[in-house]
């Protein structure tokens, strides 16, 4: 009986560390499916805002070109006042 005892125990011990072994290959495999699943919304969240990054540097784009478009005839109407100007002096 006494040369059973310790292969009693480990008897004992290998369903406990099976259990431990399962439950923590488990618990790895929710945490890493968890992460695949926040990555692929983490994605998502990118392209979407890579679109509305676009979309804004479409529309500022625009906006100076306009603006530009703007400038210029106010200039050439300022060039055109100062010559009247300048011939009204003379």
């Amino acid at each position: 009986m006494e040369t059973l005892q310790p292969y009693i125990s480990l008897f004992v011990q290998i369903p406990i560390v099976f259990i431990f072994v399962w439950f923590s290959i488990n618990m790895l495999d929710k945490f890493l499916r968890a992460l695949e699943k926040r990555d692929e919304q983490l994605a998502k969240r990118d392209e979407q805002f890579q679109v509305f990054l676009e979309q804004q540097r479409k529309s500022s784009f625009d906006a100076m070109g306009h603006m530009t478009g703007r400038f210029a005839d106010e200039i050439k109407a300022l060039g055109k006042d100062i010559a009247e100007l300048r011939g009204k002096i003379k």
